[in-house]
């Protein structure tokens, strides 16, 4: 994942580029000096939020659209190349597409190991997680009610409770998580 200063470099020099406008044009129109805006888009300074409006009233443009991140035509998730972390003992979490704010979503996979449970705090309002069970038993717990799904079985629920996952059995069991932020 590439840093906010990367991202705002890279859509300040596209933008400019595609108006066919050299940096003495945008630091004529931004009032922002031409040797700040040559930094800026070689990432070696990094720019206050009063230069960054200053660009974007100059090329009319909003401050939204210097964070915008392309979304490739097909992203391919390698398993050598998933963010993998551990959220509790037998509890191995991997993550395949990290959270994207214009999507509002992000997706799991989860490794649970026989007789292992993680309890998970609520959430913050407005997030609903869709879990698929993808090998084995899974055991949830939903606030007070519980569920068992079985390979190839889902649910959904607004995550604003405690919530507990647990696999009960002598076989791992396998999840695939999408976290929803309504």
């Amino acid at each position: 994942m590439i840093s906010a200063n990367e991202m705002i470099s890279r859509n300040i020099k596209r933008i400019r580029q595609e108006r066919n406008l050299t940096l003495d044009d945008l630091a004529r129109l931004s009032g922002v000096s031409k040797s700040m805006l040559s930094e800026i888009e070689r990432c070696t300074k990094s720019p206050t939020i009063s230069m960054l409006e200053k660009i974007c009233t100059g090329i009319n443009i909003p401050l939204a659209q210097l964070t915008y991140v392309e979304t490739p035509e097909v992203s391919v998730i390698k398993n050598d190349s998933t963010k993998h972390y551990s959220t509790s003992e037998g509890f191995d979490t991997y993550n395949l597409f990290e959270f994207d704010l214009d999507k509002k979503f992000e997706i799991l996979r989860h490794v649970i190991a026989p007789h292992s449970e993680r309890m998970s705090e609520y959430h913050e309002a407005g997030i609903r997680e869709y879990i698929i069970c993808t090998q084995g038993l899974l055991n949830i717990q939903v606030g007070e009610k519980s569920f068992e799904l079985q390979e190839g079985e889902a649910i959904q629920f607004l995550a604003n409770c405690n919530h507990k996952y647990a696999n009960m059995s002598d076989e791992e069991t396998k999840i695939l998580m999408l976290m929803y932020r309504e």
